[in-house]
């Protein structure tokens, strides 16, 4: 492995650097989290936590994660009630299911449940959890240091099935029927059928991939396509997800009668090594951790929108990107 890969991936897996801002894009507006407060622009506002790592959304509710003091808060969308909880060691991802908020705490190697009824439940992992994820009704966490893939069950809190993946994926991201690990060290996409927990056929992609999103889903002409970042090539790869061989065979067939030809994967350069990727319609935005920059970008190009941006200081919401300009301590917009 070349120097430039240990040092990619070692940045990576560090502690996670905590800036003083978050935003999060809600079904009420935007909500920012900075200078211990949080409030819904143009709502409420409540005292807020030192270091907002982050902050989990839901119809209803948003919960601002501290993962330096072990500590989150939570609060109602519509009336900016709020509660305060105390987390095991590094609470670092989350999702709400209905009103109940699941927590990943990465050095407390659990996942925790904080319910709508004021009960705690905690559930052990694998070491190193690090990617949490909702489908078909169930959790999957992805536990890095020996690749274990857990299926959760929230409502009884147990263990439903695991199996082994490679070990020290740098993203993961579940659609209907597939997990999808981006594996950096060996440049592929490592994939897992939620079904059987059986690894699928790798995909080959980029030189250091680190991170990916769905781009759009599939059509009868082409597979699931899937945009994934890749800080040492300065590029956002755009590639097709898993098909089967009748699958990739019927929509060559079809694209031959359409005049569409095959597949052709894309490639936009950027002038710095993205390592984020996100997409939402047909807003497609990259983002460099290195230097803050954003980025929006296409299939062949790309376009710098704003620098020295914190990690979670931005979103994607229906009218355009929004982030935290710390220069003038307010938000800046990109419109749609």
């Amino acid at each position: 492995m070349n120097a430039r890969v240990v040092f990619l991936i070692a940045a990576l897996f560090a502690a996670p650097i905590v800036h003083a801002q978050s935003i999060a894009s809600t079904s009420n507006g935007i909500v920012i989290a900075h200078d211990n407060v949080i409030e819904l622009q143009g709502g409420w506002s409540v005292t807020g936590l030192k270091n907002p790592a982050r902050i989990i959304v839901s119809d209803t509710r948003v919960a601002v994660v501290d993962s330096i003091a072990n500590e989150l808060r939570v609060v109602e969308l519509e009336s900016g009630h709020a509660s305060r909880f105390a987390t095991g060691e590094t609470p670092i991802d989350g999702i709400f299911i209905g009103r109940d908020l699941f927590v990943i705490e990465r050095d407390a190697r659990a996942l925790e449940r904080f319910g709508a009824d004021g009960k705690l439940t905690s559930i052990d992992t694998a070491a190193d959890p690090a990617f949490m994820r909702e489908a078909n009704g169930f959790i999957y966490v992805y536990a890095r240091v020996g690749g274990v893939l857990h299926e959760i069950d929230p409502r009884t809190m147990k263990i439903t099935r695991e199996t082994r993946v490679a070990p020290f994926a740098t993203d993961m991201e579940l659609d209907d029927g597939n997990a999808y690990l981006v594996d950096a060290r060996a440049a592929k996409m490592h994939v897992v059928e939620l079904a059987t927990l059986k690894s699928l056929e790798d995909i080959e992609v980029g030189v250091v991939p680190v991170d990916m999103a769905f781009v759009k889903g599939p059509t009868p002409i082409s597979a699931r396509t899937l945009a994934v970042a890749d800080p040492s090539a300065k590029r956002v790869w755009v590639v097709e997800g898993v098909q089967s061989l009748t699958q990739a065979v019927t929509r060559g067939f079809l694209r031959g009668l359409l005049g569409a030809g095959l597949f052709s994967r894309g490639a936009s350069q950027f002038p710095t090594g993205v390592d984020r990727v996100f997409i939402r319609g047909n807003q497609w935005i990259a983002y460099d951790s290195a230097s803050g920059t954003l980025y929006t970008f296409t299939k062949t190009k790309s376009s710098a929108i704003a620098k020295d941006i914190g990690p979670n200081a931005f979103a994607l919401t229906p009218g355009g990107v929004v982030w935290w300009d710390n220069a003038v301590r307010r938000l800046q917009k990109l419109p749609d």
